[in-house]
């Protein structure tokens, strides 16, 4: 690989500051002397600023609300939390059937361990029980920004 290669290699670094000094001071003289590579330095200068130019509008607030209100988008996050739900309950119950089925295992840490998921999916049903009451009963759930 000759040297206009490295440095070539090196000009998105270079202008992202991302050399050593050592390095940088290197690109700069070889670039000073090289019009190939200071070309496509250049060409790089350019489309960085064009690219800073670039304008992306913002969805607007009635955008936002028909995407995040869409059927699909509600489906899709329903589906995605009962299957988060149910799989780990399967694990916590397969858990809880190898903790029951292994010998090794002592009756006090055994009883333990059990506690400790049941007192887990306890709080988390919970939770889940009195989230879904409250959106039931939201007044303010309509209300859009």
């Amino acid at each position: 690989m000759d040297g206009c290669e490295l440095i070539r290699e090196t000009l998105s670094a270079y202008l992202d500051g991302e050399l050593t000094q050592q390095e940088s001071q290197k690109v700069a003289v070889h670039l000073r002397g090289c019009p190939a590579c200071r070309e496509i330095y250049d060409d790089f200068c350019k489309l960085r600023a064009g690219i800073r130019e670039l304008d992306f509008p913002s969805p607007s607030d009635e955008q936002w609300s028909s995407v995040m209100g869409n059927l699909a988008f509600k489906t899709t996050r329903g589906v995605g939390w009962l299957l988060w739900i149910g799989g780990g309950l399967i694990l916590v119950a397969y858990g809880i059937y190898e903790l029951i089925r292994d010998p090794t295992i002592d009756a006090v840490e055994r009883i333990g361990v059990l506690a400790l998921i049941l007192g887990a999916v306890l709080v988390f049903l919970t939770v889940l029980i009195e989230r879904m009451g409250a959106i039931k009963t939201d007044k303010y759930k309509d209300i859009e920004k």
